[in-house]
């Protein structure tokens, strides 16, 4: 009988750790759903805003936009095959000129930690080049701020990049002194509010 013992246990020692092993890994996984602190659900960003995306490789950008104007589709493929797709919120401006020759700084004035970065990306993603990133002081509104003659310019950034209002850029400001510092020929000054 000693010896059919431990023939059955021989038979069944490897089931227990095995056992063991994969309650490890659901009671961690229970655990872990619950630390997250989110409840579990997923959040998804409102249209329009950006989705982030981490590639290993540099990634290839399209940006076409409808016939009438009123969409910019961003379609950005990285090497492992994923896609973002981020729709702008505005219209092209008539009379604005190309995003591509509006010299742009967007400096963050909230307390977010690399908002100017976020919407630097953005504003590149539809087109814009070299766009600049700096901080100003806290503000609760975004503006985009115009140098003398660039007030279109100034309309196009607001509605890409959701400012509330565009007003001239003050020679001599604060706002001003940020901005020449990252590009001294800049045309548009987006502050961030918030």
């Amino acid at each position: 009988m000693a010896g059919n013992d431990s023939s059955r246990g021989g038979t069944n020692a490897w089931a227990r750790p095995v056992l063991l092993g994969v309650s490890c890994i659901v009671i961690g996984f229970v655990i872990g759903w619950f630390a997250r602190g989110d409840g579990g659900g997923v959040t998804l960003p409102p249209v329009g805003t950006a989705i982030e995306t981490t590639a290993t490789a540099p990634a290839a950008s399209t940006v076409a936009a409808d016939t009438t104007g009123t969409t910019a589709t961003v379609s950005t493929t990285s090497t492992t095959g994923t896609t973002a797709t981020t729709d702008t919120t505005g219209a092209t401006v008539s009379g604005a000129p190309a995003r591509d020759q509006i010299k742009l700084v967007v400096l963050n004035g909230t307390e977010t930690a690399g908002l100017a970065a976020k919407t630097q990306a953005q504003a590149e993603a539809i087109g814009y080049v070299n766009v600049g990133k700096g901080n100003a002081a806290v503000q609760p509104t975004t503006i985009a701020y115009y140098r003398t003659g660039e007030d279109a310019a100034a309309k196009q950034v607001a509605a890409d990049l959701g400012a509330q209002s565009e007003q001239p850029l003050v020679a001599g400001s604060t706002i001003e002194s940020a901005a020449v510092t990252v590009e001294p020929d800049v045309d548009v000054v987006l502050v961030l509010g918030g």
